[in-house]
């Protein structure tokens, strides 16, 4: 179950996703390789930031997606590696072998999904509803297995357009804090480009949320974007769950490292989970 908060403006559903493999709620994936990344990584460890659909010779090509709002179908892409084939090897990151995520050009949807890859033609594919058309840009982060044993930590991004009358929604952007069922979280405001590391607080009323289940092996998943051009920034908190023991709990406070490399206006997604529930928030922050 997911619990999502999207403030009033974007209170409609704006991408809804179903079936397993979406929203990190499907059984874990089978990597092609052994391996797998820890939690605390942050974006700047990638190479890309989703602005182009090509980054040091992986590419995002064959890309097919539903031609009508509010009609369920099937997303689906190809991957193609430094050869110019179709890219079949990739690692565990985060307990998936690839996450997607999908943005609407107005920052007023956002979705998280892991799509399923066919091993055998590299294509990857993923039920999905687009509830309003316009454009979207899709941003997949993935860990290729390279023939020396090595892997290639790439983020690339495509976009694509969802036929129909585009009327962006207007929101008002939630500095400082956020609410959804009834959590609240706060988020520094001192964020500079390459600046100092930044907290989450999260609170249930007057108390600390100290019991942050993990999710995707890591107390909270962050990931935003740019307004205006919408690159992409993503990063998980310090605090890492001990492996040894996957019902520890986290919280009240987590803390980023300095994400951000240039300056801008960011809208954030914040997911985290407790009592087995995915909640997802977004944050609105200036970069000075």
């Amino acid at each position: 179950m997911r619990v999502k908060a999207l403030g009033s403006a974007a209170a409609a559903v704006v991408l809804a996703s179903t079936a397993a493999g979406c929203g990190g709620h499907s059984g874990p994936d089978v990597a092609q390789a052994v391996g797998e990344s820890m939690p605390g990584m942050k974006m700047a460890a990638f190479e890309g930031d989703g602005r182009t659909n090509t980054v040091d010779g992986y590419s995002l090509v064959d890309l097919h997606a539903p031609n009508k709002a509010g009609q369920a179908g099937t997303l689906s892409f190809v991957i193609n590696g430094p050869t110019g084939k179709p890219q079949t090897d990739f690692t565990l990151q985060q307990t998936k072998l690839l996450h997607l995520y999908v943005v609407r050009g107005d920052l007023t949807g956002f979705e998280h999904v892991h799509p399923s890859l066919d091993p055998k033609t590299g294509k990857w594919s993923v039920p999905i509803t687009f509830a309003r058309p316009g454009p979207y840009r899709l941003v997949a982060e993935f860990e290729a297995l390279k023939s020396d044993g090595n892997f290639a930590d790439r983020i690339l991004g495509s976009d694509l357009r969802i036929p129909g009358t585009y009327r962006p929604t207007p929101y008002t952007p939630t500095y400082g804090t956020a609410s959804v069922a009834g959590y609240t979280v706060g988020l520094d405001q001192t964020a500079k480009a390459n600046g100092p590391n930044l907290h989450l607080h999260f609170t249930q009323g007057a108390r600390g949320v100290g019991d942050l289940q993990q999710y995707l092996q890591s107390y909270a998943h962050v990931t935003g974007f740019r307004k205006g051009d919408l690159a992409a920034v993503h990063v998980h908190p310090n605090e890492n769950p001990p492996r040894a023991d996957p019902n520890a709990v986290g919280g009240p406070v987590l803390t980023l490292a300095s994400l951000f490399t240039t300056a801008g206006e960011y809208r954030l997604f914040v997911e985290f989970q407790t009592a087995g529930v995915v909640h997802e928030v977004p944050l609105d922050i200036k970069v000075g």
